[in-house]
């Protein structure tokens, strides 16, 4: 019953409590806007709690061009607004026309006022001390100047701070924070420090503090100030909080512009690194596939080679056809010239067209097959350059994907570092602790932001490969799909994996399938098959070639044309038009032994070619065998790291909440998180060595279910189940 009079009293107590309007300047319609709203009201609920009031935010004013006067001036013209919260990082000097019936609050201040603080105006500030800030800058390479920005100081205080700083061999800029300045910090190639509550600032500073903390500290002690006022009719005008705490954040992307890194020393003393969160365009695998096989470069010089050859096959082909020549021979002759007889043609002209027909020619026509098999040869070429390609786009995009997974772990590994350190501070600072602890944690963050940075150069070095694959710019970079989405695309990882194991009948047959599939679509064999052929019909055309003639037939039509020292042919003694035909047969009967020895040559091609077709067969067995014994090591391995990554993260919880109790020492601790390291990458690497090794099984069989249509993995399933039937 007790409970119930408790109940119905505070609820009536809350109905007749007194509402107090509250209005609030703030910097944007931006998200980081809208937070604070949300921090600031959860703050004024719970201080005014057990309070006649309740306040209620009901006006809010967004500023333009930084001009608080004008949002004070608004908000002063509603009467019923009883407390302004100026939530901005815009100067705050000569503020005036404060109403003393109102409570104004500035609780994003750094520095001292510099100027009288009116009754009902409560300042919330915090020295600052640079030195400690800045002290690791001088540890990084080539740097001679940074710029310090800061928000919320007047223009004294700036100055007294860049003349009590001192870092030696850097100079020193204080100023005021604005994008401008930050962009023109980028501009100079010179690293920048923000001390600024505005998050929109955050991205565009090459490090700073991080004060999100800091932000909800500020805005309980305003909250508690106002609820002083209403309950007291007393206000604390300036209040000074502590200095914020060394917690420092990084901006690769803007390392990366200005070209200044942070050394190990350096990643000692940070909180964060906070990497560039771009919206990049989606390149799905098959769209990858798709772009390089009709852009790829190589793969388009091999396409032109099948054009070559397809012409080649046409000019052989072309000396079946008749051939027709015009031709002109034109003479003169001085007449005083001992040789010259009276009578004798002193000019002559002799023009005739010549025309041949083929009517028989082994030679050709071992040119023609020779050549169309050489075309098909070309490609067999082109088709497996596309297979090639198919595989080397898809291994690096997997690899890809394999190292923004391991990004992931390293960075939740960073975390929990980093986490794990702060209690170890903590620990330290209230002698629960030793020193120790904090150092080697120091050590083991420097060492996992290492990693991070190592894997996110190993994927942007990998995309460059991709972008020259697909004969894309270099600098792109892309959004991926998942590893369960590729994972879809391909039929060998898991039919081949789930359902058989080493050394089983089953297993067996699949290898004979794999095996008998690789050789039936092997490219390489069908060229060696090709190279064979020719060979035959070279060989064969060679030892017809003295029992087979050549039979040509040819016509030529003449037309004289001759002067003589009478006249044009004047003496009558030749025609001038004529023309003469025939068939030519050619036998060669001793050619000094060339046929004989030709024959030899190409006998002894022969063999080579049978001998390198039995090893290309025996080598692409053994690498098919290889590569799916490897396969079903990874679809092993897949599973069995995946329970051990799952009872490690399992343990590591167990083990980090003993540590943070003080039950067990940080050996314990490092030794359960490194397990935890390990074998979550191990899982993720498995995963992907699967998909790879699959890639390489497809590249080898001949197929890639990348360019598959619907029937025809059917068809290759159904193949497989009918051989698995057997």
């Amino acid at each position: 019953m007790g409970k119930i009079f408790f109940l119905l009293f505070i609820i009536n107590f809350s109905l007749f409590a007194k509402t107090l309007d509250v209005g609030v300047i703030l910097e944007n319609h931006s998200e980081c806007s809208q937070n604070a709203l949300e921090i600031l009201k959860e703050e004024l609920n719970k201080n005014f709690a057990g309070t006649n009031f309740s306040p209620k935010i009901t006006e809010k004013y967004y500023l333009t061009n930084h001009n608080i006067q004008d949002g004070i001036n608004k908000l002063n013209s509603n009467s019923k607004i009883d407390a302004v919260f100026i939530l901005t990082c815009a100067p705050l000097e000569k503020i005036t026309n404060l109403q003393n019936n109102k409570f104004y609050s500035v609780p994003l201040g750094f520095g001292d006022k510099g100027y009288n603080v009116p009754k009902n105006l409560n300042y919330i500030y915090s020295n600052l001390n640079l030195n400690d800030y800045l002290t690791p800058f001088k540890e990084l390479n080539d740097v001679s100047e940074v710029d310090v920005l800061i928000s919320n100081m007047n223009a004294n205080n700036l100055e007294y701070l860049a003349k009590h700083t001192n870092i030696p061999g850097i100079k020193v800029n204080v100023i005021r924070a604005s994008k401008e300045n930050l962009l023109n910090a980028i501009d100079k190639k010179v690293p920048s420090f923000l001390i600024d509550f505005n998050e929109e600032l955050k991205p565009y500073a090459y490090s700073g503090l991080s004060l999100e903390k800091e932000f909800r500290k500020r805005l309980r002690a305003a909250s508690l100030n106002y609820m002083f006022f209403k309950t007291q009719k007393n206000i604390s005008q300036i209040v000074e909080v502590n200095p914020p705490i060394k917690d420092i954040y990084l901006n690769s992307e803007v390392a990366a512009k200005i070209d200044v890194y942070p050394n190990l020393i350096f990643l000692q003393d940070l909180s964060q690194v906070n990497f560039a969160n771009v919206n990049y365009p989606k390149l799905t695998l098959k769209g990858a596939v798709k772009r390089a096989l009709n852009s790829n470069l190589d793969l388009l010089q091999i396409k032109q080679n099948v054009f070559s050859n397809f012409y080649n096959v046409k000019v052989t082909n072309s000396k079946r056809l008749p051939q027709l020549s015009a031709n002109m021979d034109y003479a003169a002759l001085d007449d005083r010239s001992p040789s010259f007889k009276q009578g004798s043609p002193t000019n002559s002209v002799n023009s005739y067209l010549e025309l041949s027909q083929v009517i028989f020619s082994d030679q050709i026509n071992a040119s023609v097959f020779i050549e169309k098999l050489a075309l098909d040869s070309s490609r067999k070429a082109y088709d497996q350059q596309k297979l090639d390609t198919i595989y080397y786009v898809a291994s690096t995009y997997v690899n890809i994907l394999q190292l923004k997974a391991q990004f992931e772990i390293q960075m939740s590994n960073y975390n929990l570092l980093r986490e794990t350190l702060n209690i170890a501070q903590i620990n330290y600072n209230v002698g629960a602790g030793g020193l120790q602890d904090v150092y080697r944690l120091q050590s083991d963050v420097a060492g996992a932001l290492s990693d991070i940075s190592n894997i996110k150069g190993e994927i942007r070095s990998q995309e460059i490969y991709l972008n020259n694959l697909l004969n894309y710019p270099q600098s792109n970079s892309y959004t991926y799909e998942n590893l369960n989405e590729v994972s879809s695309y391909f039929l060998l990882n898991q039919n081949l994996g789930k359902n058989f194991t080493f050394g089983s009948e089953r297993a067996k047959k699949i290898e004979n399938f794999l095996v008998h599939g690789a050789i039936n679509n092997s490219n390489s064999l069908k060229q060696i098959d090709n190279s064979i052929k020719s060979k035959e019909r070279e060989y064969l055309a060679n030892s017809r070639e003295r029992y087979i003639p050549t039979v040509t037939a040819a016509g030529n039509y003449y037309k004289n044309n001759v002067v003589t020292p009478w006249g044009q042919n004047s003496n009558r003694d030749f025609p001038d038009e004529y023309w003469q035909a025939g068939i030519n047969v050619s036998l060669p009967l001793i050619s000094g032994g060339e046929i004989y020895y030709n024959g030899k040559v190409i006998q002894s091609d022969l063999k080579s070619l049978e001998y390198s077709k039995l090893s290309s067969q025996s080598e692409l067995s053994k690498e098919v065998l290889q590569t799916y014994t490897t396969l079903l090591s990874n679809f092993v391995q897949s599973y069995t790291t995946k329970i051990s990554s799952d009872v490690a993260k399992k343990n590591l919880n167990i083990v980090k909440n003993l540590y943070a109790e003080g039950t067990i020492t940080i050996t314990d601790f490092l030794s359960a998180q490194n397990n935890t390291l390990s074998q979550e990458l191990n899982h993720v690497i498995e995963n992907f060595n699967l998909i790879n090794s699959t890639l390489k099984l497809e590249n080898l069989y001949g197929k890639s279910s990348l360019t598959m249509g619907e029937a025809e993995r059917k068809s290759l399933l159904l193949e497989l189940q009918k051989e698995l039937g057997n």
